[in-house]
């Protein structure tokens, strides 16, 4: 079903754009401005820099991974590039499974990178398991976040749009543990809260929990006691959003007249 040849020439897209050197760079100097800020706390300043280092890395490369997906697919459109590819001996699945792998495969290269630094920091300053635990689930997020790009560029025809739908999306994924926190613990009676509340509910039965995939408490503490259900945990988030947004996208193409 996948494509070795179609999954190559979006790998080589993303060569020539410089996308990896792009967030490698930016890397570096996230990590300087890290270290340069954590000099400035009376106490703590490892801890400090290490946490600002997880977050920012984080944040830098989703961005720079969103942007290159949502590009990537709106200027194939804009090139009739989708338009010729599909009149080729290629299935509209095979052509949204190679582009799937193609940007799992970049969206692993680069949070790897990442997660290979702050783990190297974390081993004297934090903890190795929870770092570990914690680059495990910036991993799936970034395969997570690379295939909702994907969708989304599918979907939306303005590359804005579908970018800062992304980015929404990635928010309120952050945002659902506090979220759901005030559905099932209200402080107050707010008109029209239960027909709210019960929206909410099942939006949050398609959001993955991005607040719990990489938890900046396990970068300091350690992982919890039950680390394989943590494993566990991440893993089939990860299993079960991913299906569900590759699903999406082959229904979406499928269904599309060009």
């Amino acid at each position: 079903m996948i494509s070795l040849s179609l999954a190559r020439y979006v790998l080589k897209g993303a060569l020539r754009d410089k996308v990896y050197l792009a967030v490698l760079v930016g890397m570096i100097v996230g990590v300087s401005l890290s270290i340069l800020s954590a000099s400035a706390a009376i106490t703590e300043q490892d801890q400090f820099s290490l946490v600002f280092m997880a977050g920012g890395l984080r944040l830098l490369g989703l961005a720079g991974l969103i942007l290159f997906v949502v590009f990537f697919v709106r200027r194939s459109f804009d090139a009739r590039d989708v338009d010729y590819l599909l009149t080729r001996p290629i299935s509209r699945l095979s052509f949204v499974l190679s582009h799937s792998f193609a940007f799992t495969l970049l969206a692993g290269g680069i949070a790897v990178t990442l997660g290979v630094g702050v783990v190297s920091f974390a081993m004297d300053v934090g903890k190795v398991d929870g770092a570990l635990l914690w680059a495990t689930g910036v991993v799936v997020e970034f395969v997570i976040l690379a295939n909702l790009a994907f969708f989304f560029a599918m979907v939306l025809s303005s590359p804005v749009s579908a970018g800062l739908a992304t980015a929404g999306f990635y928010v309120l994924g952050r945002l659902m543990g506090q979220i759901l926190g005030v559905i099932y613990f209200p402080t107050g009676d707010i008109p029209g809260f239960h027909l709210l509340a019960a929206i909410m509910k099942m939006i949050s039965m398609v959001t993955p929990r991005f607040d719990l995939l990489a938890q900046t408490s396990w970068l300091l503490y350690g992982a919890g006691a039950d680390l394989l259900r943590d494993y566990a945990m991440i893993a089939a988030q990860g299993f079960v959003f991913l299906s569900l947004v590759i699903t999406a996208t082959v229904i979406d193409l499928v269904r599309r007249e060009f």
